[in-house]
């Protein structure tokens, strides 16, 4: 059917993911800390009961999803990536320079390091796959250095 089907890498306890619940088909979100599926599943459980049956964990790390999940990731159309600062893992990245264009149409990409955010910016932008549509630094922490960059990548 129509609409958008949304995973979520890096999701913590799906901060993100669960705050796009209302507007996408499903979400999958994924993250290597075992002890976030509770908090992700309370959540859930507050959410109006329609939406629940759309929204899934999984106890997996970005490489592990890139490498081992197809299904959810062959049907999805936004990825959302909120990684540590050290940036995108390979896999995760040559997923996207390859198959992971074939379906994905908007890759959200919330950055608490911009290094690792340029590297990545480049080498998806270069890969000839992918554009920046959007990119904004915020300040989120008053009063020290961090900025958080958010930004919209679209096929090229």
């Amino acid at each position: 059917g129509s609409g958008v089907s949304c995973v979520e890498l890096y999701g913590g306890v799906g901060t993100i993911g669960l705050h796009l619940s209302d507007v996408v088909t499903s979400l999958v979100s994924s993250d290597e800390n075992p002890n976030n599926a509770a908090c992700f599943d309370e959540s859930v459980r507050a959410l109006p009961e329609h939406i629940r049956p759309k929204l899934t964990y999984m106890k997996k790390n970005a490489a592990d999803m890139v490498k081992s999940e197809r299904d959810p990731l062959r049907r999805c159309h936004a990825l959302v990536v909120d990684p540590p600062r050290k940036g995108l893992d390979a896999e995760v990245v040559e997923y996207l320079r390859g198959e992971g264009r074939e379906n994905v149409k908007l890759v959200v990409y919330v950055s608490c390091g911009f290094n690792a955010f340029r590297r990545d910016c480049d080498a998806l932008v270069d890969s000839g796959k992918w554009r920046v549509e959007f990119a904004e630094g915020y300040v989120l922490f008053p009063g020290s250095d961090a900025v958080e960059t958010l930004a919209f990548f679209v096929p090229a």
